[in-house]
């Protein structure tokens, strides 16, 4: 159990209540909102290409990010980011052509990916070195519990409304109701600025640089952290089709597969400080990715959709579960007048591996199959192994101040 005197303090609820609002409020506007679109003709292939629009609207404004967080202040870069993705998103709901979607697609993505890159030093100026793995861990967690509320709030909440009385005719009665939840979601995740205003948080850095690469642990995390992120980005986006062509799962099966790795992946990441506090930040991190490697291996063998089943939901639990490790492990070794600009550059290397991996996968599983694409995968685990395990020495024992988080 964690000891009272060493958990986080009032400033960081408040940040925690902000991500509430954020996750619950965006969770519901993104299960819903391709739904919405389809009501108005858009296609898949439209819808495929707004989703990749916005995720590289965010890779484009992840630097400018790090570079508003210190210019202007964390507080400042999170109240502006988050009001303006708002504003962007009740307009995605209102204007619903073709090209309007395409542009704020990419404004969208660009403001999003603000609270991604202030998310770890914020953690991290509101929590001492011995709480940050349990913070961190309490952040993912409940991103994950979160989403899939918010998945479920999404499902109903359009069928009560449309039985509610509307000023539009019943065959407009479903996307209307879909447009009062998505607004109602953008609503939600507005509320998560009221906390953030009452946050005490770094302010303006007197100067700005743009480069931190002169730091030499950035120098030895960016290039392990790019080839996690090609693990990470390879094999979840065909997951669903691995188990309905590879192994011939029904999609209600499917279903219940996802919902059960949900719910793994939320009680790994909760659990996940005591396993720091046993081995250390790296040797953590280091276990995870080499279990990683080992389900991936086995996910290529594997021929039974039961077993399969067990061993994707213990695959994605041990993928996520080394998350707060990471991530505590950089803002740890990282200087606070640094952490906005590490934390950017380190969104923007994961996003960037993480498209690229998608990609390959999909004409590595068309050329080759499931079984050698998983193998090639299990094989850079290892290879991302490898480069965290000579990240820091300093941190292959258990610090000082872990024993008292997870006791």
């Amino acid at each position: 159990m964690i000891r009272l005197s060493k958990a986080p303090r009032g400033q960081f609820w408040l940040f925690y209540a902000a991500s509430l609002f954020f996750s619950f409020g965006f969770s519901i506007f993104f299960f819903l909102f391709n739904l919405y679109l389809i009501g108005f003709k858009l296609t898949e292939r439209s819808l495929g290409l707004i989703g990749g629009l916005m995720a590289f609207g965010s890779i484009l404004g992840t630097i400018p990010a790090g570079i508003c967080a210190e210019r202007f202040g964390i507080r400042a870069t999170l109240v502006t980011g988050l009001s303006c993705t708002v504003v962007f998103s009740l307009l995605r709901v209102c204007f619903v052509a073709q090209p309007a979607q395409f542009a704020l697609a990419i404004l969208t993505g660009m403001t999003l990916c603000s609270w991604a890159v202030c998310l770890s030093p914020t953690v991290a100026s509101l929590t001492t070195e011995a709480q940050r793995p349990f913070a961190f861990s309490l952040m993912f967690s409940s991103g994950i519990g979160i989403a899939a509320l918010g998945a479920l709030v999404a499902g109903q909440l359009p069928t009560l409304l449309r039985h509610l009385p509307h000023p539009v005719a019943a065959a407009e009665a479903t996307r209307h109701a879909n447009r009062l939840t998505l607004e109602c979601a953008c609503f939600a995740a507005a509320l998560a600025i009221i906390p953030l205003l009452r946050l005490r948080l770094p302010g303006a850095a007197p100067r700005v640089r743009l480069s931190r690469f002169s730091n030499p642990f950035l120098r030895r995390f960016l290039p392990a952290m790019a080839v996690w992120a090609l693990v990470t980005g390879s094999f979840p986006p065909f997951a669903n089709v691995y188990f309905v062509h590879h192994l011939g799962l029904s999609l209600q099966k499917v279903g219940f597969v996802f919902s059960l790795s949900q719910l793994v992946q939320f009680l790994a990441v909760l659990g996940a400080p005591l396993l720091f506090r046993r081995t250390g930040l790296v040797r953590g991190v280091v276990l995870t990715q080499i279990a990683t490697a080992a389900a991936l291996a086995s996910l290529a063998f594997i021929r039974g959709g039961a077993g399969a089943v067990w061993l994707y939901a213990a695959y994605m639990a041990i993928q996520y579960m080394n998350e707060p490790g990471i991530y505590s492990l950089l803002m740890d070794e990282i200087p606070p007048a640094e952490r906005s600009s590490a934390s950017a550059s380190t969104f923007f290397v994961t996003s960037a591996c993480q498209a690229l991996a998608s990609a390959v996968m999909g004409v590595a599983i068309v050329r080759f199959g499931y079984p050698p694409a998983l193998l090639g995968i299990a094989l850079l685990a290892l290879a991302a192994t490898a480069m965290f395990g000579r990240l820091s020495r300093s941190h292959m024992t258990v610090p000082e101040g872990l024993t008292a988080v997870a006791r």
